[in-house]
């Protein structure tokens, strides 16, 4: 019920994950991971979820993440169905903050970079001219092998670090208050949610799964959202 621990694999030959899927539905688990994650959804619709943002997603959605925010992409039902013709069509950049080493990090010329770590901890939403030329080069580095990988990442971030068309989506108010070691209440009553959200889902029901009482559960799930149930709901 709780947030996944997702494990990226690089490959013995690289240092960061580039990955391209073709696949019936994107993964639809609620999870986290210490890498950051820049996506590109090339072909796909349904709902994004980050922290405690909830926002349709579309063809040509760029979000980066930081590391160990919470998130899911559900495609729509229709994804799902026995029948379904449909797929997904996405490019995935997986890296740690200091996978280049700790001192290249340090280094003065990466300010922004470091300070573009710090924002995506709430996730960001790439827009705008940016994000045509972000999905430009996520297109391009599919083909890259060698120096040329972290020469082109490198540019990728810095054509988000210095746009003025990008938005944030998970509130700080989440990011300060999700602790990846005590967050089972919240974790469950998302997975319950998702679960279970074409149902009829009554307050004393949702408080039930995290053991609290009625009035209880609305004021920590308005402390730890800046929102109603209901609103989420």
């Amino acid at each position: 019920m709780r947030a996944i621990l997702r494990k990226v694999d690089v490959g013995k030959d690289y240092s960061f994950s580039v990955r391209e899927d073709i696949l019936p539905f994107l993964y639809n688990h609620w999870h986290f991971h210490p890498e950051l994650e820049l996506t590109l959804i090339r072909k796909g619709k349904g709902i994004r979820l980050v922290g405690d943002s909830l926002e349709e997603f579309d063809d040509g959605d760029i979000i980066l993440l930081g590391s160990n925010l919470p998130h899911m992409w559900r495609n729509d039902h229709v994804y799902f169905e026995k029948d379904s013709n449909l797929h997904i069509e996405a490019i995935a950049i997986h890296f740690k903050e200091c996978f280049w080493g700790s001192a290249f990090n340090d280094l003065p010329e990466m300010k922004n970079i470091r300070e573009l770590f710090e924002r995506a901890r709430q996730g960001i939403k790439v827009k705008g001219k940016t994000r045509e030329l972000v999905q430009k080069k996520m297109e391009a580095i599919l083909q890259v092998n060698g120096i040329k990988r972290i020469e082109y990442l490198l540019n990728l971030l810095e054509l988000i670090a210095s746009s003025t068309t990008c938005s944030l989506l998970s509130s700080n108010g989440f990011t300060k208050t999700y602790n990846l070691t005590n967050t089972d209440k919240i974790n469950d009553i998302y997975s319950y949610t998702f679960t279970n959200f074409k149902q009829r889902i009554t307050i004393n029901e949702i408080a039930g799964v995290v053991n609290l009482s009625p009035h209880s559960f609305c004021r920590y799930f308005k402390t730890r959202t800046l929102k109603t149930y209901w609103q989420f709901l």
